[in-house]
């Protein structure tokens, strides 16, 4: 009987963003550590064996821009749907590991996802950076389910604006907004940083991680 032994390893490269496929031997793997580095050259994950049939996977986010340290068994991978690891902080999901095809599949969903955002929005070829845009209006959701994103006069009454480079929050009231950068991936990995918008008429700009507006109010953890 001939037993598959390889996987697939789906990776969200924490520098450009795009996803990368490897293909693993779970066999190798048990007595080799994998270091494995998107196309790009600026980001890679390492994979090792930890005690019996466990491993440990080293994957630098994308969603808040540190390393993150995970435990996987050969069981999980082998079997049933793909692992998937998330950012503790952000909840993007950065990395898929299971057989080729069912990570093929979620792969395929997230993809499904995006195209019906598209679909909403129509703006397939407005946005200077599509994946960059789409992904930033979801953290801004995020924010919002919170009750994160606040007007210094306090009303509730918020319209977003989409913009070819960026997303333009508006108070309804008083006129107060912030301007979200989203046209590369470093605006991306700034604002999954960002856990509360607070929003007032003054200019607002990114420094040292945090939205910051000229009269001194800002926007982070």
């Amino acid at each position: 009987m001939l037993i598959d032994t390889s996987i697939t390893v789906a990776y969200r490269c924490s520098s450009c963003g795009s996803f990368e496929f490897f293909s693993v031997s779970v066999f190798k793997l048990l007595y080799s550590d994998y270091s494995l580095a998107c196309r790009c050259g600026k980001s890679c994950i390492t994979m090792k064996r930890e005690g019996g049939n466990s491993f440990l996977i080293r994957i630098p986010c994308i969603g808040c821009d540190n390393e993150h340290t995970y435990l996987f068994t050969k069981k999980s991978i082998l079997f049933g749907e793909p692992v998937v690891f998330n950012c503790p902080e952000t909840g993007i999901q950065t990395c898929f590991i299971g057989r080729d095809e069912a990570v093929c599949d979620k792969i395929d969903d997230l993809e499904k996802e995006f195209d019906k955002l598209l679909d909403t929005y129509g703006y397939e070829s407005y946005f200077k950076n599509t994946r960059v845009m789409i992904d930033t209006l979801n953290r801004i959701h995020d924010i919002a389910l919170c009750g994160s994103i606040i007007c210094e006069c306090g009303d509730a009454d918020i319209d977003l604006v989409l913009l070819s480079d960026c997303i333009l929050l508006r108070c309804g009231r008083c006129g107060g907004s912030a301007r979200i950068p989203a046209a590369k991936t470093s605006d991306l990995k700034k604002t999954l940083a960002v856990s509360q918008i607070l929003m007032s008429r003054g200019a607002f700009r990114y420094r040292g991680g945090l939205l910051t507006g000229q009269s001194g109010n800002k926007l982070g953890k």
